[in-house]
């Protein structure tokens, strides 16, 4: 099960934990008093492991909470799925002759090749930037689709970049994949009708894994919220 943490209202000295459901998807609530040290936050990631719980999401008053042993629901499975979707809307109205992209990243990994050959169709030149692996992720896009992917340097500057790990320079408008993500102004939506007291994208993510909403029916879009930039939606 996955907690929602957020936090308590008045002078609560103790948490207060309650079950609840979001988008139909049971949770624990959570309700944390402000100002606990780390000592105290200690016990109440212990007092949750020992609910089951594992993993939490956040309200945005708690956002950057650490508890010991929890982890947030990560976003990242599901920005990786959509990938190509991301990048491509970074390149809107541009004629596919003259998109041109870039993955960059330390391997070419199994992620890096299911990108590159959702991708390879859909521009007009994809290049790559890796450590390690370039030379078989080159391979593999002739032998699968006959295309000929050059390394960054060479040809045209890419206007997008797709990193999958940290790369020591920015290329173009960068969607950051890794770590905390960076979307470029975009974000994901669905039809889902998300509670107003969240962070859209970890809850959208599992709702994802839940099998609450399909790979389809998550929509890429622009970002209507530039005044806070959250992290989801800016690089």
């Amino acid at each position: 099960m996955v907690a929602e943490l957020g936090a308590a209202e008045g002078r609560r000295f103790f948490p207060r934990y309650y079950p609840k459901t979001l988008l139909g998807m049971p949770v624990l609530g959570a309700e944390l008093p402000c100002g606990l040290s780390s000592r105290r936050l200690a016990g109440v990631a212990g007092g949750l492991r020992k609910r089951g719980i594992r993993r939490f999401l956040t309200t945005p008053a708690m956002r950057g909470i650490a508890l010991p042993g929890l982890s947030p629901v990560d976003p990242l499975p599901l920005l990786w799925a959509k990938g190509d979707e991301l990048a491509l809307a970074l390149l809107e109205g541009a004629p596919l002759r003259e998109r041109r992209i870039v993955l960059r990243g330390e391997k070419a990994d199994i992620l890096a090749c299911r990108l590159a050959l959702a991708l390879c169709p859909q521009v007009g030149m994809l290049l790559l930037d890796f450590d390690r692996g370039e030379e078989e992720l080159r391979a593999l896009l002739w032998g699968e689709q006959g295309a000929a992917v050059l390394a960054l340097g060479t040809g045209f500057a890419p206007q997008v970049s797709i990193e999958l790990s940290p790369r020591p320079t920015a290329v173009g408008k960068v969607l950051k994949l890794w770590g905390e993500p960076g979307l470029a102004g975009l974000t994901l939506s669905s039809e889902l009708s998300m509670p107003p007291d969240c962070d859209p994208l970890p809850l959208l993510t599992l709702a994802w894994e839940a099998g609450r909403i399909s790979l389809s029916g998550i929509k890429v879009r622009k970002s209507l919220d530039r005044s806070g930039e959250n992290q989801y939606n800016t690089q």
